[in-house]
Protein backbone atom coordinates (compact mmCIF):
# COMPACT_ATOMS: atom_id res chain seq x y z
CA UNK A 1 0.00 0.00 0.00
CA UNK A 2 0.96 3.15 -1.14
CA UNK A 3 0.01 6.80 -1.37
CA UNK A 4 -0.56 6.75 -4.69
CA UNK A 5 -2.54 3.92 -4.34
CA UNK A 6 -5.01 5.49 -1.17
CA UNK A 7 -5.47 8.48 -3.45
CA UNK A 8 -6.49 6.26 -6.46
CA UNK A 9 -8.78 4.52 -4.01
CA UNK A 10 -10.47 7.79 -2.39
CA UNK A 11 -10.86 8.87 -5.84
CA UNK A 12 -12.74 5.75 -7.22
CA UNK A 13 -14.78 6.02 -3.88
CA UNK A 14 -16.27 9.43 -4.35
CA UNK A 15 -16.78 8.92 -7.46
CA UNK A 16 -18.63 5.49 -7.22
CA UNK A 17 -17.14 4.74 -11.60
CA UNK A 18 -13.75 3.86 -12.15
CA UNK A 19 -14.50 5.69 -16.07
CA UNK A 20 -14.78 9.36 -14.04
CA UNK A 21 -12.14 8.56 -11.37
CA UNK A 22 -9.60 8.06 -14.04
CA UNK A 23 -10.98 11.35 -15.52
CA UNK A 24 -10.10 13.33 -12.57
CA UNK A 25 -6.84 11.80 -11.93
CA UNK A 26 -6.07 12.44 -15.73
CA UNK A 27 -4.96 8.64 -16.03
CA UNK A 28 -6.57 5.60 -18.05
CA UNK A 29 -8.94 3.63 -16.27
CA UNK A 30 -6.49 0.64 -16.91
CA UNK A 31 -3.55 1.49 -14.57
CA UNK A 32 -6.57 2.93 -12.39
CA UNK A 33 -7.89 -0.70 -11.93
CA UNK A 34 -4.24 -2.45 -11.76
CA UNK A 35 -3.66 -0.37 -8.86
CA UNK A 36 -6.91 -0.71 -6.93
CA UNK A 37 -6.41 -4.63 -7.35
CA UNK A 38 -3.06 -4.18 -5.62
CA UNK A 39 -4.03 -2.52 -2.97
CA UNK A 40 -6.70 -5.01 -2.38
CA UNK A 41 -4.33 -7.68 -2.90
CA UNK A 42 -1.91 -6.41 -0.88
CA UNK A 43 -4.71 -5.95 2.10
CA UNK A 44 -6.46 -9.04 1.35
CA UNK A 45 -9.59 -7.64 0.69
CA UNK A 46 -12.59 -6.63 -1.57
CA UNK A 47 -13.25 -2.93 -1.94
CA UNK A 48 -14.89 -2.67 -4.37
CA UNK A 49 -18.05 -4.33 -5.42
CA UNK A 50 -18.37 -3.89 -9.14
CA UNK A 51 -20.97 -4.05 -11.45
CA UNK A 52 -22.90 -2.35 -14.84
CA UNK A 53 -23.88 0.99 -12.55
CA UNK A 54 -20.21 1.29 -11.29
CA UNK A 55 -18.08 0.56 -7.94
CA UNK A 56 -19.86 0.38 -4.82
CA UNK A 57 -17.49 0.05 -1.35
CA UNK A 58 -17.76 -2.83 0.48
CA UNK A 59 -18.04 -2.80 4.63
CA UNK A 60 -13.83 -3.11 4.64
CA UNK A 61 -13.81 -0.09 1.26
CA UNK A 62 -16.00 1.96 3.83
CA UNK A 63 -13.36 1.62 6.87
CA UNK A 64 -10.50 2.39 4.46
CA UNK A 65 -12.19 5.71 3.21
CA UNK A 66 -12.14 7.06 6.64
CA UNK A 67 -8.44 6.59 6.99
CA UNK A 68 -7.53 6.82 4.09
CA UNK A 69 -8.79 10.43 3.32
CA UNK A 70 -7.12 11.11 7.25
CA UNK A 71 -3.52 9.96 5.89
CA UNK A 72 -3.56 11.37 2.63
CA UNK A 73 -4.38 14.88 4.44
CA UNK A 74 -1.37 14.68 7.09
CA UNK A 75 0.80 13.74 4.35
CA UNK A 76 -0.50 16.84 2.52
CA UNK A 77 -0.02 18.80 5.39
CA UNK A 78 3.45 17.92 6.00
CA UNK A 79 4.19 17.91 2.51
CA UNK A 80 3.25 21.89 2.72
CA UNK A 81 4.89 22.23 6.35
CA UNK A 82 8.20 20.87 4.41
CA UNK A 83 8.43 23.03 1.97
CA UNK A 84 7.57 26.27 3.67
CA UNK A 85 10.72 25.55 6.13
CA UNK A 86 12.68 24.71 2.31
CA UNK A 87 11.39 28.10 1.48
CA UNK A 88 11.93 29.70 5.02
CA UNK A 89 8.19 30.59 5.29
CA UNK A 90 7.67 28.66 8.62
CA UNK A 91 10.06 27.21 11.23
CA UNK A 92 11.72 28.34 14.22
CA UNK A 93 15.40 30.61 14.89
CA UNK A 94 17.33 30.50 18.12
CA UNK A 95 19.05 33.70 18.03
CA UNK A 96 22.36 34.80 20.75
CA UNK A 97 22.83 38.54 21.68
CA UNK A 98 24.67 40.28 23.86
CA UNK A 99 23.26 43.29 25.27
CA UNK A 100 24.48 46.26 23.33
CA UNK A 101 23.35 44.59 20.43
CA UNK A 102 20.04 45.53 20.99
CA UNK A 103 19.85 49.19 20.82
CA UNK A 104 21.07 48.64 16.99
CA UNK A 105 18.97 47.65 13.88
CA UNK A 106 18.58 44.40 15.24
CA UNK A 107 15.40 45.01 17.38
CA UNK A 108 13.72 46.69 14.31
CA UNK A 109 14.95 43.66 11.99
CA UNK A 110 13.12 41.21 14.71
CA UNK A 111 9.72 43.60 14.39
CA UNK A 112 9.33 43.40 10.87
CA UNK A 113 10.79 39.94 10.00
CA UNK A 114 7.95 38.96 12.46
CA UNK A 115 5.12 41.30 10.66
CA UNK A 116 6.49 39.62 7.12
CA UNK A 117 6.59 35.85 8.92
CA UNK A 118 4.20 34.81 11.21
CA UNK A 119 4.77 31.53 11.61
CA UNK A 120 8.50 31.44 11.98
CA UNK A 121 9.00 31.86 15.66
CA UNK A 122 12.08 33.08 17.16
CA UNK A 123 13.74 33.45 20.50
CA UNK A 124 16.53 35.15 22.33
CA UNK A 125 19.31 33.89 24.60
CA UNK A 126 21.72 36.15 26.28
CA UNK A 127 24.84 34.75 25.75
CA UNK A 128 29.00 36.37 25.81
CA UNK A 129 30.44 35.85 22.72
CA UNK A 130 32.67 32.80 23.54
CA UNK A 131 29.05 31.21 25.56
CA UNK A 132 27.21 31.82 21.98
CA UNK A 133 30.03 30.57 20.06
CA UNK A 134 29.69 27.36 22.21
CA UNK A 135 26.46 27.10 21.59
CA UNK A 136 26.54 27.19 18.17
CA UNK A 137 28.85 24.56 17.84
CA UNK A 138 26.48 22.42 19.94
CA UNK A 139 23.51 23.17 17.90
CA UNK A 140 22.09 25.31 21.02
CA UNK A 141 21.42 28.60 18.90
CA UNK A 142 20.82 28.65 14.83
CA UNK A 143 22.95 32.47 14.70
CA UNK A 144 25.19 34.72 17.53
CA UNK A 145 25.54 38.18 17.08
CA UNK A 146 28.37 40.04 18.69
CA UNK A 147 31.03 43.13 18.40
CA UNK A 148 33.92 40.17 17.43
CA UNK A 149 34.37 37.80 15.03
CA UNK A 150 34.91 34.21 15.71
CA UNK A 151 38.19 32.40 15.03
CA UNK A 152 36.81 29.04 14.95
CA UNK A 153 37.19 27.35 11.95
CA UNK A 154 33.59 25.19 12.10
CA UNK A 155 32.19 28.55 12.05
CA UNK A 156 32.25 31.89 10.36
CA UNK A 157 31.13 35.35 10.70
CA UNK A 158 29.76 38.03 8.69
CA UNK A 159 29.81 41.92 9.33
CA UNK A 160 26.93 43.24 9.44
CA UNK A 161 27.71 46.62 9.87
CA UNK A 162 31.30 48.40 11.16
CA UNK A 163 30.81 50.57 14.40
CA UNK A 164 32.97 53.22 16.05
CA UNK A 165 33.47 53.29 19.37
CA UNK A 166 32.70 56.23 21.33
CA UNK A 167 33.11 58.01 24.47
CA UNK A 168 30.54 58.62 27.24
CA UNK A 169 31.39 61.61 29.30
CA UNK A 170 29.26 63.17 31.75
CA UNK A 171 27.62 66.48 30.86
CA UNK A 172 30.11 68.82 32.55
CA UNK A 173 33.04 67.04 31.29
CA UNK A 174 35.78 69.68 30.35
CA UNK A 175 35.99 67.38 26.87
CA UNK A 176 31.91 67.06 26.73
CA UNK A 177 32.37 69.50 23.83
CA UNK A 178 34.80 68.58 21.99
CA UNK A 179 34.40 66.80 18.26
CA UNK A 180 36.86 64.42 18.99
CA UNK A 181 39.12 63.25 21.97
CA UNK A 182 42.41 60.84 22.17
CA UNK A 183 41.95 58.13 24.32
CA UNK A 184 44.63 58.72 26.46
CA UNK A 185 42.92 62.31 27.25
CA UNK A 186 41.02 59.96 29.54
CA UNK A 187 43.85 58.55 31.11
CA UNK A 188 43.11 61.03 34.66
CA UNK A 189 38.92 59.67 34.45
CA UNK A 190 37.33 57.16 36.93
CA UNK A 191 36.13 54.61 34.23
CA UNK A 192 32.80 52.97 34.03
CA UNK A 193 32.66 49.41 31.58
CA UNK A 194 31.04 46.78 30.33
CA UNK A 195 32.18 43.63 31.72
CA UNK A 196 35.28 42.72 30.75
CA UNK A 197 34.25 39.26 29.41
CA UNK A 198 33.28 41.35 26.98
CA UNK A 199 36.23 41.33 23.55
CA UNK A 200 35.29 45.28 23.07
CA UNK A 201 36.29 45.91 26.68
CA UNK A 202 39.38 43.75 26.60
CA UNK A 203 40.00 45.81 23.48
CA UNK A 204 40.10 48.87 25.04
CA UNK A 205 42.24 48.17 27.61
CA UNK A 206 45.10 46.93 25.71
CA UNK A 207 44.68 50.42 23.81
CA UNK A 208 45.11 52.38 26.85
CA UNK A 209 48.00 50.05 27.58
CA UNK A 210 49.15 50.58 24.07
CA UNK A 211 48.46 54.60 25.23
CA UNK A 212 50.49 54.48 28.47
CA UNK A 213 48.10 54.22 31.20
CA UNK A 214 46.23 51.89 32.76
CA UNK A 215 42.54 53.22 33.00
CA UNK A 216 41.00 53.12 37.19
CA UNK A 217 37.68 50.91 36.68
CA UNK A 218 34.99 51.87 39.17
CA UNK A 219 32.57 49.43 38.06
CA UNK A 220 32.02 46.90 35.61
CA UNK A 221 28.30 45.53 34.22
CA UNK A 222 27.16 43.52 31.39
CA UNK A 223 23.54 46.19 31.09
CA UNK A 224 24.53 49.46 29.22
CA UNK A 225 21.92 50.79 31.12
CA UNK A 226 23.30 50.75 34.13
CA UNK A 227 26.51 52.32 32.67
CA UNK A 228 24.70 54.97 31.00
CA UNK A 229 23.54 55.47 34.32
CA UNK A 230 26.50 56.17 36.41
CA UNK A 231 28.00 58.03 33.66
CA UNK A 232 25.34 60.78 34.03
CA UNK A 233 25.65 60.17 37.57
CA UNK A 234 29.31 61.32 36.90
CA UNK A 235 30.50 58.33 38.49
CA UNK A 236 33.13 57.78 35.25
CA UNK A 237 33.18 58.14 31.91
CA UNK A 238 33.08 55.01 29.94
CA UNK A 239 33.63 53.80 26.15
CA UNK A 240 31.16 52.60 24.54
CA UNK A 241 29.51 51.48 21.11
CA UNK A 242 28.18 54.02 18.45
CA UNK A 243 24.47 52.51 18.51
CA UNK A 244 24.04 53.37 22.46
CA UNK A 245 24.53 56.89 21.43
CA UNK A 246 21.62 57.26 18.80
CA UNK A 247 19.21 57.73 21.71
CA UNK A 248 19.04 60.60 24.03
CA UNK A 249 20.14 60.23 28.07
CA UNK A 250 20.13 62.62 30.32
CA UNK A 251 23.91 64.20 31.35
CA UNK A 252 25.83 61.66 29.15
CA UNK A 253 27.37 62.97 26.19
CA UNK A 254 29.22 61.38 23.03
CA UNK A 255 32.39 62.16 21.70
CA UNK A 256 33.90 59.85 18.79
CA UNK A 257 37.25 58.99 19.64
CA UNK A 258 40.62 59.21 17.54
CA UNK A 259 41.51 55.74 18.58
CA UNK A 260 40.66 53.66 15.51
CA UNK A 261 42.43 50.78 16.21
CA UNK A 262 39.21 49.23 18.17
CA UNK A 263 35.13 49.37 17.13
CA UNK A 264 32.58 48.17 18.20
CA UNK A 265 31.56 46.06 14.55
CA UNK A 266 28.84 44.12 14.53
CA UNK A 267 29.12 40.66 13.23
CA UNK A 268 26.53 37.52 12.56
CA UNK A 269 28.43 34.48 13.21
CA UNK A 270 26.88 30.98 12.18
CA UNK A 271 27.86 27.58 11.87
CA UNK A 272 30.16 26.70 8.47
CA UNK A 273 27.32 24.47 7.21
CA UNK A 274 24.50 26.19 8.40
CA UNK A 275 21.50 26.12 5.48
CA UNK A 276 18.92 27.33 7.68
CA UNK A 277 16.25 29.22 4.51
CA UNK A 278 14.62 31.06 7.36
CA UNK A 279 18.30 32.37 8.73
CA UNK A 280 18.63 33.63 5.13
CA UNK A 281 16.03 35.17 5.17
CA UNK A 282 16.03 37.19 8.52
CA UNK A 283 19.95 38.02 7.79
CA UNK A 284 18.87 39.61 4.22
CA UNK A 285 16.31 41.80 6.09
CA UNK A 286 18.95 42.80 8.96
CA UNK A 287 21.39 43.73 5.85
CA UNK A 288 18.19 45.89 4.39
CA UNK A 289 16.92 47.40 7.62
CA UNK A 290 20.94 48.06 8.64
CA UNK A 291 21.36 50.56 5.22
CA UNK A 292 18.38 52.05 6.43
CA UNK A 293 19.48 52.48 9.90
CA UNK A 294 23.18 53.43 9.13
CA UNK A 295 21.38 56.73 6.61
CA UNK A 296 19.79 57.64 10.15
CA UNK A 297 22.87 57.63 12.19
CA UNK A 298 24.71 59.43 9.50
CA UNK A 299 22.42 61.81 9.32
CA UNK A 300 21.65 62.63 12.79
CA UNK A 301 25.63 63.06 12.95
CA UNK A 302 25.61 66.56 10.31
Amino acid sequence: MDLRQLRYFIAVAEEGNFSRAAERLHISQPPLSQQIMALEESLHVTLFVRGRHGARLTRAGEALLVRARSIVSDCDSVEKLVRRVADGLEGYLRIGIINSVMYGPLPRTMHLFQKRNPDVEWTLHELVPDQQQDALLRGKIDVGFACNATGRSELHSIRVYPQPLMAALPGGHPLAKRRRVPLKALSGDAFVLLNTQSPIVRDVLAACTRDGFQPRVLHESVDPETILSLVGAGVGVSVLPESLSTTPRENVVFVALDDRTVNADLYATVRRDETLPALQNFLALLAEVTDAWRREVTAKST
